[in-house]
């Protein structure tokens, strides 16, 4: 392990220590006693870790996979990555600490878990095929986590999901924008994995590979414009209006990555 292989090692397991100790301090001890939303806070970190885990041990390079060092480089990374991204969650307006713990918000709660997973694919999706270092991974990494804040973005801009999981509580909307935004981390995670060549081509294979989150996102945008709840219907069926679209939003990534393969 080179010199700049370990400052990156011992930082990033600095930084994932204090964001997720702040992360679980919060979600144990502020708001409401009681909350399946505050258990779901508890359970998906360790759920994305296991994944991200998963992934670096099966479908990241060899050198990563048989050499532990290597292996927690990349795991402690991914920790302080996510547990870095998550903070920018209440931009798109969606807080942890404010709408889960603070008011008991079950359907911000579903659309958090959702996001913690989106940017865990998006980080995985970066460990997948041979590179020449750390930097590769955070470059690629990067540009699928980028891509899935524009595509939220987009969402948000175009139908205020946001308002309809923060103000009108609806459990419906919270699942399917964590639908939504898990697909579309599906989707980033493989544009982002392949062996490294050049930062161009990797840019270019990306939007070969992520293109079909655009079609998703008009889609998930005319959803929510015609599910939100109304006088007449201030209730929708999670299951119906929530569950059925984001496992459509899911099959339509696993189509994506069935159709590609993975990366040998």
């Amino acid at each position: 392990m080179s010199d700049d292989e370990a400052v990156v090692l011992f930082a990033s397991g600095a930084i994932a220590i204090v964001v997720w100790l702040i992360w679980f301090g919060r979600t144990l001890w502020i708001g409401r006693v009681s909350s399946s939303g505050r258990q779901l806070l508890l359970f998906v970190p360790f759920a994305a870790a296991a994944l991200l885990f998963a992934v670096l041990r099966v479908l990241a390079a060899h050198d990563v996979r048989d050499d532990s060092r290597y292996l927690w480089l990349y795991f402690l990374l991914g920790a302080a990555w996510v547990g870095l991204c998550v903070r920018a969650l209440p931009l798109l307006g969606v807080s942890p600490r404010d709408d889960v713990l603070e008011r008991g918000n079950r359907a911000a709660a579903d659309a958090v878990a959702g996001a913690l997973l989106a940017l865990t694919f998006c980080f995985a999706g970066g460990n997948i095929g041979d590179g020449p270092g750390w930097w590769v991974v955070v470059f690629s990494a990067g540009l699928a986590t980028a891509a899935l804040f524009l595509t939220w973005a987009i969402l948000e801009t175009s139908s205020a999901v946001s308002e309809t999981v923060t103000i009108d509580r609806d459990r419906a909307a919270g699942i399917r924008l964590a639908g939504f935004l898990v697909a579309c981390g599906v989707i980033f995670g493989r544009g982002a994995a392949g062996d490294w060549i050049s930062a161009e081509l990797t840019v270019h294979d990306f939007v070969a590979v992520a293109w079909p989150a655009i079609p998703l996102v008009v889609v998930a945008a005319m959803v929510e414009r015609s599910a939100r709840p109304t006088a007449l219907h201030p209730q929708p069926s999670s299951f119906a209006y929530g569950v059925v679209p984001a496992a459509g939003y899911l099959a339509a990534a696993a189509l994506v990555v069935a159709r590609l393969g993975l990366p040998e």
